[in-house]
């Protein structure tokens, strides 16, 4: 049975007063929704699981790998981050991003809302 939900029916995850997520898990991959405000900040970090995104509106700066190389995203932005890649963002401009893990994210689950699982 598909998941088809808007994202008014996803609770909210307030990351800080200038970010917001929505997340829906699947059995292998995870989306989520990100509304983030210009002046918001996140610290280099990694994860095991590949990530790919696209920005929907906004601009962020990202800075990627090590040693770091920056990258301007911008409305239109496709982006890949390889597992175990570092990297950080400073958002610019009132943005709006999609991002998929694969696997999903473990910390990310208990906020997700779920897919049923495929029959």
């Amino acid at each position: 049975m598909p998941l088809v939900v808007k994202d008014s029916d996803i609770s909210p995850k307030r990351l800080s007063n200038l970010a917001v997520r929505r997340t829906v898990n699947g059995e292998n991959l995870m989306i989520t929704r990100y509304e983030v405000k210009a002046g918001a900040e996140f610290t280099v970090h990694r994860h095991p699981e590949e990530q790919m995104g696209y920005v929907i509106r906004g601009r962020i700066e990202f800075f990627v790998g090590e040693p770091e190389r920056r990258y301007l995203f911008e409305a239109g932005t496709f982006f890949h981050f390889a597992s175990d890649e570092p990297h950080r963002s400073r958002v610019l401009e009132d943005s709006l991003v999609i991002d998929v893990f694969a696997p999903p994210r473990p910390e990310y689950v208990a906020e997700a809302l779920t897919a049923p699982p495929v029959d």
